[in-house]
């Protein structure tokens, strides 16, 4: 059965899917969204929503992109609660960081003296902020212990990810994508150097272009393609605690361990690094373990707490954690854009519009060319 014909055809609901979608209808470009499952409902439900800049001695691409990517995020997240009329709760409480030695320290005076020199400013307080440990009380007083002292980022925030998704889906709907879920594609049929069509659930979806936002699923589309998409799950579990009286105020992250608090009690916790669970997203007692034991020691009030939820995610990460995007080398109408790791919700917001942008113009943004797509002769 012939599908009826699109100009674009975005594979994969998640946030990366979604905003891409969104960014591409914005522009007046008719778009389907195809999703295996439920839009919003796979590995983009399972973040936490923690939006920190890496520090400014990362100059990778992909770090720039993810700084200039969160620099705009209220104003994305404004956009889209326009688009959508769906609330999505956004706030900067900052984040603050656990130092623990003294060679940490003078890392921190380092990214302190960079960021306060070229990040936005922010009212008139630094951007970022080296404490001692007589200081980091005045602002966590459950802390336990601080020794070294810690950082304190005032860029850093967070998004609620279950409204930011009900609310990507909806800007979608609004701007006229067609959305199917519980539709599978299993391969993607080319003539010559061009996808005609996206085959799923005995369906033949026609469209002039193609971008692939699929995670982990993407190697199985893109096969016999030519598409070497190295794309991979990275396990992460994680939970939710609820407390009575607020046991810290900004996010918190000592080692691999960060805590996600919110106005109404709820305290996410995260997270492990599972790179070898393959597609397994059981809890398990070892990772649940890790997580608490890490969160009550960084704050021991956090004992009486109320474990209220557990889960787990496969982050599909590219190769070195870095996303693949772009143009594809060999398929002249394929775009992908998958692969983000750990930090998708925040690089959704650009992703998208360098994607929209790729796939109407062509125009590929500085930078970007480091994450291209690779073909399997390479």
């Amino acid at each position: 059965m012939v599908n009826g014909a699109t100009d674009v055809i975005v594979v994969g609901g998640g946030v990366i899917g979604l905003t891409t979608a969104w960014q591409l209808a914005q522009r007046g470009v008719s778009v389907t969204v195809l999703e295996q499952g439920r839009c919003g409902q796979a590995a983009s439900r399972a973040a936490l929503g923690a939006l920190w800049p890496p520090p400014m001695a990362h100059a990778s691409a992909m770090q720039q992109m993810h700084r200039q990517s969160l620099w705009g995020y209220e104003a994305f997240i404004q956009s889209l609660q326009s688009a959508s009329g769906v609330h999505v709760e956004y706030q900067r409480r900052g984040k603050l960081e656990l130092l623990n030695s003294t060679d940490a320290v003078r890392t921190a005076e380092e990214q302190c003296a960079a960021a306060n020199t070229s990040w936005p400013k922010l009212g008139d307080k630094p951007v970022m902020e080296l404490l001692t440990d007589q200081q980091v009380p005045q602002y966590e007083p459950e802390i336990a212990n601080a020794p070294h002292g810690a950082h304190l980022c005032r860029w850093s925030g967070q998004v609620n990810v279950d409204q930011l998704l009900e609310s990507l889906v909806r800007a979608c709907i609004n701007s006229g994508v067609r959305m199917i879920e519980a539709t599978r594609v299993e391969r993607l049929e080319s003539a010559a150097d061009r996808v005609v069509a996206a085959h799923a659930n005995g369906q033949r979806f026609v469209a002039d272009k193609f971008v692939l936002c699929a995670g982990i699923g993407l190697p199985t589309i893109s096969a016999g393609t030519d598409l070497a998409p190295p794309v991979t799950p990275v396990k992460g579990q994680a939970l939710l605690l609820r407390v009575q009286k607020e046991a810290v105020r900004h996010i918190v992250k000592s080692g691999m361990i960060f805590l996600v608090p919110w106005q109404d009690g709820r305290i996410l916790v995260g997270s492990t690094t599972e790179p070898k669970a393959g597609f397994d997203l059981t809890n398990t007692a070892e990772g649940i373990a890790f997580l608490i034991n890490g969160a009550t020691q960084i704050v021991p009030a956090l004992k009486a707490a109320v474990v209220e939820r557990v889960w787990a995610g496969l982050r599909p990460t590219g190769p070195k954690h870095h996303p693949v995007m772009g143009k594809s080398p060999a398929l002249s109408n394929v775009f992908v854009c998958a692969g983000h790791f750990k930090i998708g919700i925040g690089l959704a917001p650009l992703s998208g519009k360098f994607m929209a942008e790729l796939v109407l113009t062509g125009r590929t943004e500085p930078g970007m060319e480091t994450f291209a797509p690779k073909s399997l002769s390479q």
